[in-house]
């Protein structure tokens, strides 16, 4: 998947993230670390302190489609996950259309996709399973984050560059029309798509969050990018 993917190569990074808002990220206040403690404090009713369970995030795009290396790569980690975490597992049908897909299959592939986590053994008594595009907030913080965030941060994003010049790379072509094709088919949520990653993160306090080795650099650079807003809007600068 291109926005959030578990592969059998998996890395968890662990991410300490704390937000304020009214409504999952509106007027978002965010700190992301590459580390995190055991456990973030809250008091009880009697003044107490307890700690909070870690919180893992993950997703995958509709492809509808659930093979053995999707199940021992990813969703087999949910389940395991889900035992002792709060558990958020998206359908991230936002980041899938930065490519053209007909918009009936991609609903019944949510579906299906929907009905493959179940199936697999994610289990919604213990689990939060969701659509990305049926929370408004993700596109709402996304925006915001854009806006701060610098274009040659997104310009250097591997994942980019790759799908960008399979393109400019086809033999045979006149080098003006495959500038001009590359041009016309890459979109710019192609683009920008790791700051909808980032804003999904930010938007659940994400400590967890497991994703295949190709998606490394934007769980670095979601940990720049709420620095970057800490340290504009946050009053405060944190050390990164």
């Amino acid at each position: 998947m291109r926005g959030m993917r578990c592969t059998s190569s998996r890395v968890v990074h662990d991410l300490s993230v704390t937000r304020r808002n009214r409504l999952l990220g509106a007027g978002c206040r965010a700190r992301a670390s590459s580390t995190t403690s055991e456990g973030s404090a809250g008091a009880t009713s009697e003044g107490k302190k307890e700690e909070r369970r870690k919180r893992v995030l993950s997703g995958a795009q509709p492809t509808g489609i659930l093979h053995l290396g999707n199940y021992y790569g990813a969703i087999r980690n949910y389940v395991d996950l889900q035992e002792n975490r709060d558990a958020f597992y998206t359908i991230v049908d936002l980041h899938a259309i930065t490519v053209s897909h007909d918009p009936k299959e991609l609903r019944e592939s949510t579906r299906t996709t929907a009905a493959l986590y179940l199936a697999s053994g994610v289990d919604p008594k213990q689990a939060t399973i969701f659509v990305q595009s049926q929370v408004k907030a993700h596109t709402e913080l996304s925006w915001l984050l854009q806006c701060a965030t610098p274009i040659g941060w997104l310009e250097r994003m591997i994942q980019f560059k790759e799908k960008s010049r399979k393109l400019r790379n086809m033999e045979g072509d006149d080098e003006e029309e495959v500038k001009r094709r590359s041009q016309e088919s890459v979109s710019t949520g192609l683009f920008t798509y790791p700051v909808l990653m980032a804003a999904d993160i930010l938007l659940y306090r994400a400590d967890l969050v497991p994703v295949g080795e190709d998606q490394k650099q934007h769980i670095e650079l979601t940990r720049d990018i709420a620095v970057r807003i800490n340290d504009k809007y946050g009053g405060k600068k944190w050390k990164k």
